[in-house]
């Protein structure tokens, strides 16, 4: 009996033995399991922590096209910075988002993205869309680059996190007003299609086309898919108008061009920059020849762009389009911006960004007080033979100065006699 008490003492305490050895094991193996964890969420382990880039751009519906440009324009810059080493020492990913360019749908994209926690925000076709997520990023302390949105309602949020790399509408006006004096253009018809973009766009030239010696004869409006522009076309023609300028996009843009071409109307046309595409010469067909564009720079016609042009077409097996430079250039001006800043402090990268000065294809990107870029970017196309041709004017006139003392920045660059912005100010050829 003795004996198999001891034998059941022994075999007790080896039980407990047992128990405590296994649950250090399951200790440690826990305490193992979250080393792993945090040490692969700090890079370890030859794995690199990444920057995340939120993507907002028009996927699907009539600006499809553009979204998919932006998106692909942002991934070739990404991928050749990712197989230079990254940003410092992370690769850079992009989450993209569909906005549809549509306000509704761009402000659950927002939320999506704020969701998703990323570091950045880039992005931004359509100026309605666009501006009602702003402020969701301001609020969640992220810093946004406008890639294409333009119009200066983006500029009146004032919010100091957000900077458009486009230039605004007043200098899509001013390269107009360009236009129109080399043409000898008096009378302008605007048609926009009132959305914050082509509305603002009108309204900019409502504003400025006077003040250098251009009558407003007519202003006509045309909602999204309207297929009859009749009524339009009548009005333009009455009026006397021997220049239109439609403010509107490409997608519209066609079918008011035909109609004025058929319904008689043989004066010039132009169509700004949400219009430059070449969907609009498929479009238009014939009736589209003559045409010309107040346009942000194409590729084609930019110091190094063949280069981005063959990358892009070995990548895609397509060409890039009008918004390309300005989207390749929005992620290279981010890149050069967190590493001056030597951090992903927002703050930082915003101060960064507000100072730069950065040559890209789209041109030389610097920033004015208010964060919208400081020198104009817009070119003249025409549409010759089915493909857009460039157009160059004498540069005096397409200076903002020259057609409005208040809208220089720079007396070096606006060829300003005296104090930019004052009473005193003298520009030439215009008073």
């Amino acid at each position: 009996m003795l004996q198999a008490i001891k034998i059941l003492k022994f075999v007790e305490e080896d039980l407990i033995m047992r128990s405590k050895n296994i649950l250090r094991l399951i200790a440690l193996l826990a305490v193992s399991a979250l080393l792993v964890t945090a040490f692969a969420a700090c890079g370890g382990g030859g794995e690199k922590d990444v920057i995340t880039i939120g993507v907002l751009a028009p996927l699907s519906g009539s600006e499809a096209y553009y979204g998919t440009d932006m998106l692909q324009s942002y991934k070739l810059a990404v991928e050749e910075i990712n197989a230079a080493g990254g940003v410092l020492g992370r690769d850079l990913v992009l989450y993209d988002v569909d906005d549809a360019a549509n306000p509704n749908t761009a402000v659950q994209a927002a939320l999506k993205i704020i969701s998703k926690g990323v570091d950045f925000v880039i992005g931004g076709y359509a100026s309605g869309a666009i501006i009602p997520t702003m402020q969701l990023f301001y609020d969640e302390n992220l810093l946004l680059l406008i890639s294409c949105a333009n119009s200066t309602e983006i500029t009146a949020q004032d919010l100091n996190q957000s900077f458009m790399i486009n230039s605004p509408g007043t200098h899509a006006v001013v390269t107009l007003a360009g236009l129109l004096e080399s043409l000898g253009s008096k009378k302008i018809a605007l048609i926009h299609q009132g959305d914050a973009y082509t509305e603002n766009l009108a309204s900019i030239c409502q504003d400025q086309l006077p003040k250098r010696g251009f009558e407003i004869v007519a202003t006509e409006m045309i909602a999204y898919g309207e297929p009859d522009a009749s009524a339009i076309v009548t009005a333009i023609r009455n009026s006397g108008a021997d220049f239109v300028y439609w403010c509107g996009y490409h997608a519209d843009g066609s079918t008011v061009i035909k109609q004025l071409r058929r319904g008689g109307y043989d004066g010039d046309i132009a169509v700004g920059d949400g219009s430059a595409s070449p969907d609009l010469i498929k479009a238009c067909g014939e009736d589209g020849e003559g045409i010309y564009v107040t346009s942000p720079p194409f590729v084609q016609f930019a110091e190094g762009g063949q280069d981005f042009m063959d990358a892009y077409q070995a990548k895609f097996n397509m060409g890039p389009g009008n918004y390309a430079t300005l989207c390749y250039d929005t992620v290279y001006l981010l890149k050069d911006a967190i590493e001056k800043a030597g951090s992903l402090d927002t703050a930082a990268v915003r101060d960064a960004v507000q100072a730069i000065e950065y040559q890209g294809l789209s041109g030389l990107i610097k920033f004015t007080p208010e964060r919208e870029l400081a020198v104009s970017n817009f070119i003249i196309l025409q549409i010759e033979g089915g493909e857009f041709k460039l157009i160059t004017l004498e540069e005096e006139s397409t200076n903002p100065c020259y057609i409005n003392c208040s809208m220089c920045t720079n007396p070096d660059d606006c060829h300003c006699h005296g104090q930019c912005g004052t009473e005193g100010c003298q520009c030439h050829g215009a008073h």
